[in-house]
């Protein structure tokens, strides 16, 4: 289900949308869920903003071949359903980092150690920057952290740094 609200606030109330037998309130200020057929019927129109998200990439493969040729379009695609679900909804990379470093023996020399005054450490503490992370990743952070994970990667970046 595509996420879908108004570019700019109306004054008279909401934008009301009947397709499909289906009614649905565009504002400015909230998402309004539609399935992935009647969004894209809506993508080009600049007074509306129009949000794919990962849930949408499974009906890519059963759109009809008009709505696959808008969708083309929108986003200069080429190729058939599969083709452009991969373009739209890469999978996420999983990084392999094999184990390079090889455990030699060392011999040990024997270290005379001088005393020395011993000031406090002080423990930095780095800050995250959660901004490099996915949506999804971000979203698994913080439901380890038993917080929502409602919202756009914007608030999950913040609610994620402020759970630190």
């Amino acid at each position: 289900m595509a996420k879908v609200k108004l570019a700019r606030h109306r004054v008279s109330g909401p934008l009301l949308l009947r397709r499909a037998g289906n009614t649905y309130a565009l504002t400015a200020q909230e998402d309004t869920v539609v399935p992935l057929g009647i969004a894209i019927g809506m993508l080009g129109d600049e007074g509306l903003l129009v949000e794919l998200d990962s849930t949408d990439s499974t009906d890519v493969l059963g759109l009809n071949e008009y709505n696959l040729t808008l969708l083309k379009r929108e986003f200069g695609l080429e190729g058939d359903a599969k083709a452009v679900k991969a373009a739209l909804f890469p999978p996420a990379k999983k990084t392999f980092i094999p184990n390079l470093i090889k455990e030699t023996p060392v011999e040990e020399t024997p270290v005379v150690e001088e005393p020395v005054a011993e000031e406090p450490e002080e423990v930095e503490e780095e800050a995250i920057d959660y901004s490099q992370y996915t949506v999804k990743q971000l979203k698994e952070m913080l439901e380890e952290k038993g917080l929502s994970t409602d919202g756009k990667k914007a608030d999950l970046v913040e609610r994620m740094s402020g759970a630190e």
